[in-house]
């Protein structure tokens, strides 16, 4: 251990980030994963049989408004051109997703344009009365009106998040759009967007080919903490409360479950939400439609499909993402002072130890503005 200069804990995408930009600048790096593959959520690896790429930890579309970001992370795997869309199934019937022009005239019959639904859907959220909405649910209501928020928004919310919507932060649904026109792109903003060629997986290992970077899958750091100099600096991208000990008690986490069928049965597209109260799941998904390079496995008959179920999360289980609020956010704060005296060379990041909702992209982002710093 006396060798390396850090130890970063998590083969995840930060982590992985890190590790590149420190090994670039001559630092001897070893990161450990209590997994036994690298890159965290968005590990993938190649079924045999049809040359489908699973997500194994479910969908994830590679999208981002920063070209430094984007720069960066061609630099070790190429992209194709996909661009996500996304149907939302409300009693089997399916209708864009995130709401516009044509879920509105969808959903009630109608033919209007952009000026009509806009007035149209105004006025249904006028009826609603609200003014000064307190919670997820007014604010959904004081949004689209009561229609568009049952069909779409309450029982999808309530089911991932396995609480009354009136239970939920208003702010959740601000960063929801609603749109006036036929644009169906999921990410709207996105300047770039696409699925790796070769998977994500390769993209990680190609960030920690460096000979000045050493692996261990496997590897869980409270086995060998006590092998750890007092001079190597730790970037920690794990649970702070878990490191701790739940000494303050346990940080509020979303978690996850994944249910894989092989089918001839094709969604027809790579990603189908559940909008609806009596299936379980939140969402389907169809990998082979992510490789929109690789016709021949887009066109194979077989598809594996994956159905997400969202969880509750338990002590020692997955923490998929936090729950951030108020009250969150202040315990995270005490556990991060507690980290300083307990270990004052530790530094927290990733999803998980800054204790933060990041796409892939902030990730990313935020990694390469720690490495400038450490740098």
């Amino acid at each position: 251990m006396e060798k390396y200069d850090y130890l970063i804990v998590g083969a995840g995408i930060f982590g992985a980030v890190v590790a590149e930009n420190l090994a670039r600048n001559n630092k001897k790096v070893l990161v450990i994963d209590k997994r036994d593959h690298l890159a965290g959520n968005i590990y993938s690896y190649t079924d045999e049989e049809t040359g489908i790429e699973i997500h194994k930890y479910g969908s994830h579309i590679f999208h981002t408004e920063h070209d430094d970001v984007w720069d960066y992370i061609t630099k070790f795997g190429e992209f194709n051109d996909y661009i996500h869309t996304v149907d939302t199934r409300h009693d089997g019937k399916l209708y864009p997703m995130p709401i516009n022009l044509d879920t509105i005239n969808l959903l009630y019959g109608t033919d209007m344009d952009a000026e009509e639904a806009e007035e149209f859907v105004k006025s249904e959220a006028e009826k609603t009365g609200i003014k000064n909405p307190q919670n997820f649910e007014e604010k959904g209501l004081s949004l689209v009106g009561e229609k568009l928020y049952t069909a779409f928004l309450k029982n999808y919310t309530e089911k991932q998040w396995n609480t009354s919507a009136k239970n939920l932060s208003a702010d959740i649904l601000s960063r929801i759009p609603v749109r006036f026109s036929h644009n169906n792109r999921y990410f709207i903003t996105a300047k770039h967007q696409g699925i790796p060629k070769e998977g994500y997986t390769k993209i990680v290992e190609n960030l920690l080919a460096s000979d000045n970077i050493d692996v261990k899958l496997s590897t869980n750091f409270k086995d060998i903490e006590s092998e750890v100099p007092a001079t190597t600096k730790i970037i920690y991208c794990g649970q702070i409360d878990e490191l701790l000990d739940y000494e303050l008690g346990t940080l509020p986490y979303r978690s996850l479950k994944f249910e894989e069928e092989r089918t001839t049965d094709s969604l027809g597209q790579a990603v189908i939400n559940e909008a609806d109260k009596d299936v379980p799941y939140t969402r389907s998904h169809d990998y082979k439609y992510y490789q929109i390079h690789q016709p021949e496995v887009v066109e194979n008959e077989t598809s594996i499909i994956c159905h997400e179920y969202p969880a509750d999360y338990e002590r020692g289980g997955e923490a998929y993402y936090p729950v951030n609020n108020e009250e969150s956010e202040k315990l995270y704060q005490q556990y991060v002072e507690l980290a300083k005296e307990k270990y004052p060379n530790l530094i927290l990041g990733g999803r998980l130890g800054a204790f933060r909702y990041w796409d892939m992209d902030l990730a990313i982002k935020n990694a390469l503005e720690l490495s400038k710093t450490l740098n």
